[in-house]
């Protein structure tokens, strides 16, 4: 991990705890246990496939008493492992009307590599059934930094403080729930949405920072296989990419942004 002082970072080369790239899609995702089969098949890399339940409960307007409605199959997970840590994961959840793709790496090296991998990972689900559009895409990145002793917490070793995105009064308190959700448009008038969180907590004695931006893109319907292979989702989620930077950038203090390689 790289250390700034007090200040260490989640990796040793960067900050990030985790990487997305989700799908919605229509219509819902109706037989999601059948992708099991793409275990044996273009997602062998994969070790486990597990199912996603929800649980539907039954308050009893009479007693103080809930019980278990049903059980419902709403979804399932894929999960790589890597020295004996889940690695990567593809997750599918039905949320009428719509169903939602997710493919997460928790091991990102770069970004070249993980949108390449993501994405090839998306052609086969797509591909296994030809029979989804896509209403919306998106990149999310969490960036996780902490100090191993919550009293060494100093918000001016980590964050810049002349940030256009930071509220006034954050280098004063040691908790942090921060919350900005925006509407957006492109130089080529495209738009979209992105939403930033930040939160300060402490725990186990450690005082930890975790920043998670989310880009979307809405989509006028696109079948997902053609969209996989086109310039457009190429190109946006590059433009995602290079804007979570930016957010970082000015949120971080610039030695933190050097050292993670910003």
């Amino acid at each position: 991990m790289a250390v700034k002082g007090n200040l260490h970072t989640i990796q040793d080369n960067h900050a990030i705890k985790e990487a997305v790239i989700s799908f919605t899609v229509f219509p819902q995702i109706e037989e999601p246990l059948i992708y099991k089969d793409l275990l044996e098949r273009d997602l062998s890399r994969y070790h486990k496939f597990e199912k996603v339940r929800l649980k539907e409960l039954k308050v009893s307007a009479n007693i103080n008493e809930t019980t278990v409605e049903s059980i419902k199959d709403v979804g399932f997970k894929m999960i790589s492992f890597k020295e004996g840590k889940a690695s990567d994961v593809i997750q599918c959840l039905r949320q009428p009307p719509f169903g939602i793709f997710t493919f997460n790496t928790i091991n990102y090296k770069d970004w070249r590599s993980f949108k390449s991998d993501r994405l090839s990972d998306a052609k086969s689900i797509a591909n296994f059934q030809n029979r989804y559009s896509v209403k919306a895409f998106s990149l999310m990145y969490i960036d996780e930094f902490y100090f191993e002793d919550e009293k060494e917490y100093d918000p001016k070793v980590l964050f810049n403080l002349e940030s256009r995105n930071l509220p006034k009064g954050i280098e004063d308190s040691d908790f942090v729930d921060f919350n900005f959700n925006l509407r957006r448009c492109r130089d080529d008038q495209r738009n979209y949405f992105e939403n930033v969180s930040i939160k300060v907590f402490t725990e186990e004695k450690k005082k930890t920072i975790r920043i998670t931006e989310n880009l979307t893109f809405e989509v006028e319907s696109m079948k997902f296989t053609d969209i996989l292979d086109s310039p457009y989702l190429n190109d946006s989620l590059d433009f995602c990419h290079n804007e979570n930077k930016n957010t970082l950038k000015d949120i971080l203090n610039s030695n933190v942004a050097k050292i993670i390689n910003l």
